[in-house]
């Protein structure tokens, strides 16, 4: 790919920014299957340019993670498992996906709540899994607290505070358009290992 090619890139990526906004932040915080927050981390490198406050996307991303995170364990504490069924009934990979986050919950501890949103397809679902796993919600609102703040504010004040330095830079819109590039194909082939992963389990059990 060339640089003429990354700079359309970069371009495509900072107009969507524009076209959502403050919004851009619940598809790329809810709806991220990769396990490090890439989307999150390119949209505060990208907020300067696109005229966002970057506390304000920082305040408005910790509330809408935390907030699809206690809706996600109530979920499963209080549908458990014929809620998965009935989700696998018309969506196996989701339910799938779910159980793989209880069993992430029961194999790592309650740090799981912090740490295993950090594992592709699976981490979209921790807050499922700490329900099934019949977690106590206290517990669960201290460890996803963690985890909510190491996600929005860890990655995205380090993320944005790049972007501040180097945004001046006339190689920043091939490097950011790089790295979402990779970053893309690699949570691509993630995605593929494990749904291959997990069939070649399946056929063992």
């Amino acid at each position: 790919m060339n640089s003429e090619s990354l700079g359309w890139l970069y371009e495509q990526v900072l107009a969507w920014v524009h076209q959502y906004g403050y919004h851009a932040v619940i598809p790329v915080l809810v709806a991220d299957p990769a396990g490090v927050p890439w989307a999150w981390i390119f949209l505060m490198m990208l907020a300067d340019g696109a005229q966002l406050n970057s506390w304000w996307l920082l305040g408005y991303g910790f509330l809408v993670l935390t907030v699809n995170d206690h809706l996600l364990f109530w979920a499963g504490a209080l549908g458990g498992r014929p809620l998965v069924a009935r989700l696998g009934a018309r969506w196996p990979k989701v339910a799938d996906a779910m159980l793989r986050a209880e069993q992430a919950m029961e194999g790592r501890g309650i740090w799981a709540v912090t740490v295993g949103r950090y594992l592709p397809i699976i981490g979209r679902w921790v807050g499922v899994g700490a329900g099934l796993a019949k977690v106590s919600f206290w517990r669960f609102a201290v460890y996803d607290l963690l985890g909510v703040a190491l996600t929005v504010l860890g990655f995205g004040a380090a993320a944005n505070f790049i972007g501040r330095q180097l945004a001046h830079l006339p190689w920043f819109p091939q490097a950011v358009a790089a790295t979402f590039a990779v970053s893309t194909l690699v949570t691509i082939l993630l995605v593929l290992w494990q749904a291959r992963h997990a069939r070649h389990a399946q056929r063992l059990s």
